[in-house]
């Protein structure tokens, strides 16, 4: 099994980090699920300002996208 990293914005992805969306709508990110064949992008999990729960994007809509973690050797 292939192990997939979020990289947004070029940059490894934590849980908790504040994100902008490319509408300028401020967000935490609280999780993401890995693409789950070679068609998909996967999915961020983020919790938008004043609200309560959880909106599910494409990566893409916070910069993000899934790229191969690569191995030593």
């Amino acid at each position: 099994m292939i192990k997939m990293i979020l990289m947004i914005n070029g940059k490894p992805a934590a849980k908790g980090q504040e994100l902008t969306a490319f509408d300028g709508e401020k967000m935490i990110l609280k999780g993401w699920a890995e693409p789950k064949h070679p068609g998909s992008t996967g999915r961020v999990y983020v919790q938008c300002n004043g609200w309560d729960f959880e909106w599910e994007y494409y990566p893409s809509v916070v910069g993000g996208k899934f790229v191969e973690e690569k191995g030593e050797g």
